[in-house]
């Protein structure tokens, strides 16, 4: 198991790693989380180490500001718009963008950089009904390219975990989470299936704890499905994301 790349790794495992790669490195652990959210690409860790960026201490991020606003304001490719091939190259920089972004937000507002007054995340908060195996609210509405972050609360008995798929593919997702539950490797990739249509990942949020996933919404309009892949679940607890 990788914890710089993996799912299913502690949060403690992946920040000791982080802060082995900073120590040899000399440079702070916000800086070393950085670098390896850029090398991550669409790895399972990358929600994760946009966790952890944010997590930093305010002074750390304060020193990365000038980066990270930079990387923010970079244009991003949209990887809904092909999701059949070269997936890993267009959706870099959209997790890059969202990771650095969040990081921004993590400061106090009256210690962000104006550079980023542009910004405007749109908060979508969604309930795990409990039992229900729903959501409530589970269809929201965005627009094309907004900054985009979804507050998970789990109120259930159960873990569920939260994806962003292309347009049209729940059944075909939800099938393969299925299969993949089946085996140990299933566990260890928290039930995301290896697809391209899978575009954004919030992990196995456990009962009585909020999942939290930043991303930039498609560029292209159209209904992308939510779905908890927790084997058994994604016919009930399935939601939609509007682009328009």
């Amino acid at each position: 198991v990788n914890p710089l790349r993996d799912a299913g790794v502690a949060q403690t495992e992946r920040v000791a790693a982080l802060t082995a790669i900073a120590k040899s490195a000399s440079i702070s652990v916000a800086a070393a989380t950085l670098a390896q959210i850029e090398a991550c690409d669409a790895c399972l860790a990358r929600n994760d180490l946009a966790s952890i960026l944010a997590a930093q201490p305010a002074a750390d991020l304060k020193a990365l500001a000038p980066m990270l606003v930079s990387k923010g304001n970079e244009s991003t490719k949209d990887a809904s718009k092909d999701v059949s091939k070269d997936s890993a190259t267009q959706s870099t920089s959209r997790f890059v963008k969202a990771a650095c972004v969040r990081a921004i937000f993590a400061l106090p507002e009256n210690e962000r950089p104006t550079e980023a007054s542009a910004w405007k995340p749109v908060t979508l908060k969604t309930t795990c009904v409990p039992g229900k195996m729903s959501w409530d609210p589970k269809e929201f509405t965005v627009a094309p390219n907004s900054i985009v972050a979804i507050e998970m609360t789990n109120s259930d008995s159960m873990q569920h975990n939260l994806l962003v798929c292309a347009p049209g593919s729940l059944s075909e997702i939800g099938v393969t989470a299925d299969k993949l539950g089946e085996g140990a490797i299933g566990k260890r990739r928290e039930y995301v299936p290896d697809s391209p249509k899978v575009l954004e990942i919030m992990g196995l949020t456990a009962p009585n704890a909020t999942g939290v996933l930043w991303f930039i919404a498609p560029a292209k309009p159209g209904t992308y499905p939510l779905v908890c892949t927790y084997p058994g679940h994604w016919r009930m607890m399935n939601g939609k994301l509007k682009v328009q």
